[in-house]
């Protein structure tokens, strides 16, 4: 089975649908790894996107903000205003499909998490410390995250005494059977990478990234795609959000 994993969508639709164009008829299943909204101007039309083409779906920490399952206090200042303006923003339809979301699950012996498996809606996994304390908490040996918008991939030694850390190059593969390892596809709506993230003179060609994931092959994939942001900008600017 081959799988499109994305995460970290917050709310830009014109970067969901360039992903969804672009790995259009190479997937057999869709799996979301959380936070649909925050950020973005378009909260419930990714929602209703990915509810009706993604077969898995978890809430991240913006998700769980949005339906009130948690408050904002941890949240830095943009972010906690881009969720004031989200939370007036959502349908109740939205609400009651984030509040039934969970953060983390197992999918055919592999998990599934928002961020990292030791705390599914706040931890990052930026380190080989981080990697590890993730790898300890897994009841599997494989672990498909989101939450730091950047591509990258932790792999354990077989000796289990280290950690190599790889950074998704578009089109990078790494294989998937041996040693345990944590893979994050990086951001759809808004990569933090430095060769990735958005800014105002790049607008006519943003960049979203996503992976494939093929458990036969026991393959993942990170891919990168480019598209034009300058509607949802110019969204975001009149919402107050940039």
């Amino acid at each position: 089975m081959r799988a499109l994993v994305v995460s970290d969508i917050h709310a830009n639709r014109e970067a969901f649908e360039a992903v969804l164009d672009d790995a259009k008829g190479s997937c057999d299943t869709i799996l979301c790894l959380g936070d649909l909204v925050g950020y973005g101007p378009e909260p419930d039309a990714c929602v209703s996107l990915a509810q009706e083409v993604c077969d898995r779906v978890l809430a991240g920490n913006h998700d769980l903000a949005a339906c009130g399952r948690m408050d904002m206090s941890s949240f830095s200042s943009h972010a906690r205003a881009a969720m004031e303006w989200t939370r007036g923003n959502l349908s109740s339809r939205t609400i009651s499909f984030l509040e039934s979301l969970p953060a983390s699950e197992e999918w055919n012996g592999i998990t599934l998490s928002h961020g990292s498996p030791a705390d599914p809606v706040w931890g990052y996994i930026l380190s080989a410390e981080d990697a590890a304390e993730a790898l300890s908490a897994m009841k599997t040996s494989l672990c498909l995250f989101g939450h730091t918008h950047v591509p990258s991939a932790f792999l354990s030694a077989e000796d289990g005494r280290s950690i190599r850390i790889e950074y998704g190059e578009p089109d990078a593969v790494v294989r998937t059977k041996g040693a345990a390892m944590l893979l994050n596809p990086g951001s759809v709506g808004f990569p933090r990478d430095a060769a990735d993230a958005h800014s105002s003179d790049s607008e006519r060609r943003a960049a979203a990234r996503y992976a494939i994931f093929d458990d036969e092959a026991a393959t993942w994939k990170w891919k990168r795609i480019e598209y034009d942001l300058t509607k949802t900008a110019k969204r975001m600017r009149k919402a107050g959000l940039w």
